[in-house]
């Protein structure tokens, strides 16, 4: 069993190299302890859970971290960074956060926003202007998914966007990528919610324009470096990364469970989804976003402020979408490159992501300062079967850390 020291569960060095030794992929692989202890009885539920999900081979390796009031309660790695050299996951353990590099995206235009170098209301046209009906949206639309814009990821067939993928993107290429686009917009602006992949890499060329600089190096000097973060970059596959987690998607009938994942060049998800990071990074991101680290308190509420529709309502929650996070029936409260709801009576603040052989989730509770943070390194929980498994145990960590 892990050992926990200062609440946090842990396993020591023997455990750990006879775990690696034998290969054993249910095994949890935690930070190094100077004590061996039980892990904290709170956790033990939690700890079981993620322990199953290895076990029951829905995913290669886990890391989960649990955050409260500036503080990790609870950091550790279950099963396999990489099925091939056995090597386990722990929490510097480095995973694709996909999706979740949204509210960099957020963050970085609200900062561009507050030192007056843009505007969130000004037109795409002001940009990018040969953008077709770029004078129709706004940045604003396009941060709230609220711009009409298609979606470049949803190509047919599916094999197509795998193929388009595993090519490197200068800019020119991904701005004529994107405007190729079908459909380029799948409604009028401001009149419905429709997540738009497309709309954020838009987003990530402007940060860069405006900016002057490539907006990795906005990221690093504006957000990771006063975040302190010093595990989160845009990814680059021919990067040497030590810590580096392989990304897999499910096989049937391989000895595994699992297949290599199919590569993608990080060009191609830029501003939408080209980052990469640790659970315990993506912990301190949070609580130095929400405590006023990275930007004003007035560009966080407008970060966290719900979109409404031309005709001032709250978009119905997409059917799809429902199907693998919840909230069937309730409306659709998302700000930049976050959503927020409610869960057993406390307000929340996440995303969740999911990008080629791997899935994240990172939600939380403003008000009781609790981040849970979640990364996998399989495609797998992007079937909604498979995703309340991993939600499943977001949620028991929640509770626990909720509780005290």
């Amino acid at each position: 069993m892990p050992a926990a020291t200062a609440g946090s569960p842990l396993l020591n060095r023997r455990e750990a190299l006879l775990l690696t030794a034998a290969g054993a992929l249910a095994a949890g692989t935690v930070r190094a302890a100077p004590v061996a202890a039980p892990v904290n009885r709170a956790w033990q539920g939690v700890d079981a859970q993620c322990r199953q999900l290895i076990a029951d081979r829905v995913t290669p390796g886990l890391s989960l971290c649990v955050l409260r009031a500036g503080k990790i309660s609870y950091s550790a790695g279950y099963g396999l960074a990489n099925l091939e050299t056995e090597t386990p996951v722990v929490p510097a353990t480095v995973f694709k956060i996909g999706s979740i590099s949204k509210q960099f995206t957020g963050a970085a235009v609200a900062l561009l926003a507050a030192e007056g170098k843009l505007s969130l209301d000004d037109r795409l046209s002001r940009y990018l202007p040969l953008f077709p009906r770029a004078h129709d949206i706004t940045l604003r639309q396009m941060l709230t998914h609220t711009s009409g814009l298609g979606n470049y990821t949803e190509m047919n067939p599916p094999e197509a966007f795998l193929q388009a993928a595993r090519t490197d993107y200068d800019n020119a290429q991904l701005f004529a990528a994107m405007a190729a686009t079908r459909p380029l917009f799948k409604s009028e602006p401001g009149t419905a919610w429709a997540y738009s992949n497309t709309a954020y890499v838009l987003l990530g060329l402007i940060v860069e324009l405006v900016g002057e600089e490539p907006y990795g190096t906005f990221f690093r000097r504006r957000l990771f470096e006063p975040a302190g973060l010093a595990a989160t970059a845009v990814d680059d596959a021919a990067e040497v990364l030590p810590h580096r987690a392989s990304g897999y998607t499910p096989k049937e009938g391989a000895p595994s469970g699992f297949a290599n994942a199919s590569f993608i060049s990080m060009t191609y998800p830029h501003g939408a989804g080209a980052l990469r990071s640790t659970t315990e990074d993506l912990c301190r991101w949070h609580d130095a976003l929400f405590g006023g680290k990275v930007v004003s308190a007035s560009s966080l509420e407008q970060m966290t402020t719900p979109a409404h529709l031309a005709d001032g309502t709250l978009p119905p929650t997409p059917e799809a979408m429902a199907a693998v996070l919840g909230g069937k029936g309730k409306p659709m409260e998302y700000g930049f490159g976050l959503m927020m709801g409610d869960f057993e009576g406390r307000r929340y603040s996440e995303h969740d992501g999911g990008i080629n052989g791997f899935v994240s989730a990172l939600r939380t509770f403003r008000a009781e300062r609790v981040t849970v943070a979640l990364l996998v390194n399989t495609d797998g929980f992007r079937k909604p079967e498979m995703a309340k498994t991993l939600f499943d145990v977001r949620d028991a960590a929640a509770r626990v850390a909720l509780a005290g």
